[in-house]
């Protein structure tokens, strides 16, 4: 199953009286547009979304929802209370069967049996796709004729056509603050990972180190020292690698110690270089080294409360190397819902090492995510 968290720093989505700026917000608070999921937008008290929870859609061979969703909205719905949800909105996107049909009525019953814990459900919208012109059913409202459910201020409408989710004010807000768009699939994050040559270089050799336990000493600090040059020029803006390049941030990555140096990275001035570079090195690097790219990667997405793009690069990872700790911990606490902010330590942990190997990071200018 497919799962992903995210958390924003706090958006409303000014859905308060029309469900459909809501649902076109998906899109935008995801990065993606969302494919036979099920997307669970929990508020808190000032109306705004404080977690935005996506899992596959899984049904049964009629149509119902497996025993293993039942399990997942139990979970999803503990989760949900430990936020203090004062409502929570279920989206449903699929299309396998028309938007109204009973089944997902049952899904959006069950939802709301495994939110309990959080209050149950608000309100629960069913379309084919999360695309502009797309007909939105509701399929679910809350039971005693409640007439304007969390957050909403009015009653809910049976149906609606979806706006355009491009230009919703979330994915605009997406966009000037991350530079992002928002993408068609799921898929094309992964695609931003997808490997290429090592370098243009004709006859290139490109070397897969394997870590070694040891303690912090010289060439740490070397690797160190050079990372951080490297992440200099790209701030510059000169992002060309040559081969000894590559293999000499190879090198420097499968220390644990540079690596866990740079994890400080992605919560300053540098976090956007930090990003491209960690992008560039997860695609051109392979094995533990490129595992290690792509969990400086999944952490920094993490910490900026992107949760679709940092589950993302936790898969690369565990596929580089399955047995690579960190970004198998930091999957499991992005599943589990750990909101970024209490990762701060590692950030932390990553300040004290960097100047032990007398490589200082620049200081925080952002703070995690939620």
């Amino acid at each position: 199953m497919t799962n992903s968290l995210s958390i924003p720093a706090g958006g409303h989505t000014d859905g308060r009286s029309d469900p459909d700026k809501l649902l076109a917000a998906v899109p935008g608070l995801l990065g993606f547009v969302p494919e036979q999921s099920i997307v669970l937008l929990v508020f808190g008290a000032d109306r705004t979304v404080v977690a935005t929870m996506r899992h596959d859609l899984c049904l049964t061979k009629n149509g119902s929802p497996s025993a293993g969703m039942r399990q997942l909205f139990i979970r999803l719905g503990t989760l949900a209370a430990s936020y203090g949800a004062i409502g929570t909105v279920a989206v449903i996107v699929d299309d396998r069967y028309p938007p109204d049909d009973d089944r997902y009525r049952a899904v959006a019953a069950a939802a709301n049996k495994g939110f309990g814990p959080a209050g149950g459900l608000s309100a629960a919208f069913a379309m084919a796709q999360a695309a502009s012109g797309s007909r939105w059913h509701t399929v679910w409202r809350p039971a005693g004729g409640r007439a304007a459910p969390y957050p909403f201020t009015a009653a809910v409408p049976a149906t609606g056509v979806l706006s355009d989710p491009n230009a919703s004010p979330t994915a605009l807000e997406r966009a000037v603050h991350s530079g992002r768009r928002i993408l068609a699939r799921r898929s094309e994050m992964l695609a931003l990972l997808s490997p290429e040559p090592h370098c243009a270089r004709a006859g290139c050799r490109g070397v897969s180190p394997v870590p070694v336990r040891h303690e912090p000493g010289r060439v740490d600090a070397q690797g160190l020292a050079f990372a951080l040059g490297t992440l200099a020029r790209f701030s510059a803006g000169d992002t060309d690698l040559t081969c000894a390049d590559v293999n000499t941030l190879a090198e420097a990555l499968v220390s644990v110690h540079v690596r866990d140096a740079l994890l400080g990275l992605s919560l300053t001035e540098q976090r956007g270089a930090a990003e491209d570079l960690w992008r560039t090195l997860t695609r051109r690097l392979d094995g533990h080294a490129r595992a290690a790219a792509a969990t400086l990667l999944g952490h920094l997405h993490y910490m900026a409360g992107e949760g679709a793009y940092a589950g993302v690069a936790f898969g690369v990872a565990h596929d580089a190397d399955p047995d690579y700790h960190l970004a198998n911990l930091l999957d499991t606490a992005l599943i589990n819902g750990m909101r970024p902010r209490e990762l701060r330590g590692l950030a932390e942990l990553a300040y004290e090492i960097a100047e032990s190997l007398g490589g200082p990071l620049p200081a925080p200018v952002h703070e995690p995510a939620g």
